[in-house]
């Protein structure tokens, strides 16, 4: 590893390059013993604004490599994506691409985790069923629930669970009427959800997201959702860009005792925008934004 302290622009993008090189190799040939998680480190202190495409193609085969980061390994795809196609190197990245995910086989990069599989490999009845399951725990306590973001897509679009996604999500609609009351009434709802022992306890707490208990290996993330003053709220994608009339009453879906909103595609076009009809394995969520617009229910909880 090199000091790299004291080098120069020119330096350090010249190391940059070293390191892609030898990041390829490893991706090419599986053969070079290359020390990932070390080289990583030591390019995140040669990253400089703006972003190279060099600088972020050695990232992502070296994530590739040391199978670490998936969700900023997926945005930076989705980056190199986008430049490729604008410069008329769609092929180049397509071949890039598959050569990355050639590399982790039978593995697959998901926006959650490098693992063995995802919906394309899973059973989706015995899936179901753990919804069904999570959806009567709900009710039991008083609430309504609906099929959220990846799930509602696959299940609008595809008729399905999306093959490249791996994770179910939902939201329950809570009886507040504002940010103030939804923060109170989630947090006390989190607490009857551990209660009923309906929570998983081997996944990190986050105060804005519940993490229900898993269906053998597939993560249940639930979200909070309520109506104020005739508009809609879920976070983390639709902050009052919905009438509640786009989403009450909800209806039945056609997978089971599962409710859709009254109006899917409404809330499917604010989520995913309006290209969300074409599967995209590289869409990434911009959480920052959405974050700032939810700061008034997200400072609440804290």
């Amino acid at each position: 590893m090199k000091d790299q302290a004291d080098l120069s622009d020119q330096a350090k993008r010249t190391r940059v390059s070293e390191i892609r090189w030898m990041a390829l190799a490893e991706i090419l040939t599986g053969t070079t013993g290359l020390d990932a998680r070390a080289y990583r480190a030591e390019i995140e202190t040669l990253k400089r604004r703006p972003l190279s495409t060099e600088w972020i193609e050695a990232n992502v085969m070296l994530s590739f490599i040391a199978q670490v980061r998936p969700s900023r390994t997926t945005g930076y795809l989705a980056r190199l994506r986008s430049r490729a196609e604008q410069e008329g190197r769609a092929a180049e990245f397509a071949e890039f691409d598959r050569r990355l995910r050639a590399y982790i086989a039978p593995k697959v990069l998901t926006n959650h985790a490098f693992r063995d599989g995802n919906f394309s490999t899973e059973d989706h009845g015995a899936i179901w069923a753990g919804v069904t399951a999570h959806m009567v725990t709900l009710g039991t306590l008083g609430y309504e629930a609906f099929l959220n973001s990846g799930t509602l897509l696959g299940v609008v679009r595809d008729g399905k669970l999306i093959d490249h996604d791996d994770d179910v999500d939902l939201a329950v609609l809570l009886r507040a009427a504002d940010a103030e009351a939804a923060a109170r009434e989630w947090t006390e709802l989190k607490g009857k959800l551990r209660e009923a022992g309906a929570l998983d306890p081997e996944q990190i707490d986050k105060p804005q997201i519940c993490k229900l208990k898993r269906i053998g290996g597939v993560e249940v993330d639930l979200f909070p959702a309520w109506q104020q003053a005739g508009r809609f709220y879920v976070y983390p994608h639709t902050h009052g860009d919905l009438d509640a009339a786009d989403v009450l009453p909800l209806r039945p879906a056609p997978h089971g005792p599962f409710t859709l909103p009254a109006q899917p595609e409404k809330m499917l076009s604010v989520n995913y925008g309006a290209g969300w009809r074409e599967p995209d394995p590289l869409f990434k969520f911009p959480w920052a934004e959405a974050d700032a617009k939810f700061a008034p229910f997200l400072e609440r909880l804290s």
